[in-house]
């Protein structure tokens, strides 16, 4: 919790002094021309969630998984993944419609679906498949320990579970159904690779989605998302599907990123230009440091022995279990991703010009590749899991995290594989 309240403290700062830098040094801005087409400070920020996701399922030591573990608030790589992923195709989507129409765009939508699925599929078989290899440590990744913070909470600690239900079924001839059928709806394969299943259901709405906000009705989308999300919360046993992925990205409840990625991307030019109005920036100013002051009240509370009136004298030591659980988005991670990304467009508005420079050649690339990315990373698990390395290491964790993050850019820029797997 600390860790939230000061990263957030701190990103408050640096969004306070971006003003001021903004109109000393303009040279540093984003050039904006405002055509269509992508966005390099979300690629940027793309590829920047892709590495954190990858540093933290390849489980070795070092001071990158300790800065994706602790020093990016109440966020995790998933979250602002799936609302990156909306955005950019809130964003994309309506060029296709210009230019082929919307029904061939629904189209290509659903291809694009189906060549997800087709991937997750053949992932799942390839894990099994590399089960059978000597030396391979494949129940790394094909079995979960809980770590308590799922919906049991800390009472599941330690609980280990058979990610590949009935697997070994499917070698049967004929095999039985109920193993193909869990196969097919995903109800098994490697847990690095389970929101992959998310992305899979999600993308079968796009279409609609998009010719609801095409329409104007993107408050009525976002209406109803809310309330699935309200139901989900009231009903967290509810699973309208058995997939994998709903135990642990229930998708009644990671719906609601993903449908304000939709719309906020389609919309990002009235939005930004509304922000970055004078009533727009004194209203995301005050929002933003009114959070960050908010969180830093409370924990001074707890820290000097005062009640922090008007929330209660156990507000900061309740905070997180109460408001920042991951598997159900609880308000307080609602709230950080929003901040989180407004903070972070915004830092990377004024200092573009030495953000690209420094560090742009590697984020930016793997932004853009970040699907292609996120599917290797599961390979990368198996392996680095399977070698005789002392994983409590620094020295050896961060070389091993340096090496694959290299692997990974080589691999965008060498484009190997692109015709076969989805970016």
């Amino acid at each position: 919790m600390a860790w939230i309240v000061w990263l957030a403290a701190g990103l408050a700062l640096v969004f306070a002094l971006s003003g001021l830098v903004g109109r000393l040094v303009p040279s540093w801005r984003y050039p904006d021309d405002g055509k269509p087409g992508r966005d390099l400070r979300l690629d940027l920020f793309r590829g920047f969630i892709i590495l954190a996701v990858v540093i933290t399922h390849i489980e070795v030591s070092g001071p990158y998984s300790y800065l994706t573990l602790h020093a990016v608030g109440a966020i995790t790589g998933a979250e602002m993944f799936v609302f990156l992923s909306g955005m950019v195709l809130g964003m994309v989507y309506p060029l296709g419609v210009a230019r082929f129409g919307e029904w061939a765009s629904a189209v290509g939508a659903w291809k694009r679906a189906r060549k997800q699925y087709v991937v997750t599929l053949v992932v799942i078989l390839i894990v099994f498949a590399l089960s059978f290899v000597p030396l391979l440590d494949t129940d790394a990744i094909t079995t979960f320990t809980d770590r308590g913070t799922g919906l049991d909470g800390v009472q599941a600690e330690g609980r280990v579970y058979d990610l590949y239900p009935n697997a070994m079924q499917l070698l049967a001839y004929p095999p039985p159904w109920y193993a193909i059928r869990q196969f097919l709806l995903l109800e098994m394969g490697p847990w690095p690779f389970n929101i992959m299943g998310l992305f899979v259901v999600l993308s079968l709405f796009i279409p609609v989605f998009m010719w609801v906000i095409r329409r104007g009705y993107w408050w009525a989308l976002l209406l109803v998302s809310w309330a699935l999300y309200v139901f989900q919360a009231v009903d967290p046993g509810f699973k309208p599907l058995n997939a994998q992925f709903d135990a642990v990205f229930p998708l009644l409840t990671w719906q609601v990123v993903f449908t304000h990625g939709l719309v906020l991307g389609y919309y990002r030019r009235q939005i930004t230009r509304a922000l970055t109005g004078r009533l727009g920036k004194v209203l995301i100013g005050v929002l933003v440091c009114g959070y960050a002051a908010f969180l830093v009240y409370v924990w001074a509370g707890d820290r000097f022995g005062f009640t922090p009136a008007p929330f209660p004298a156990t507000m900061y030591q309740d905070l997180y279990n109460t408001a920042y659980q991951r598997v159900d988005l609880q308000w307080g991670r609602l709230i950080d991703i929003a901040f989180f990304a407004i903070v972070s467009y915004a830092i990377l508005t004024v200092f573009w010009k030495p953000v690209s420079a420094v560090i742009g050649w590697l984020w930016i690339p793997l932004g853009q590749a970040s699907l292609y990315v996120f599917v290797w990373q599961v390979f990368f698990a198996l392996v680095i899991a399977s070698l005789p390395l002392d994983y409590g290491n620094v020295w050896i964790g961060t070389a091993v995290h340096t090496a694959l993050i290299l692997l990974s850019w080589y691999m965008v820029r060498r484009k190997f594989l692109f015709s076969v797997i989805p970016r």
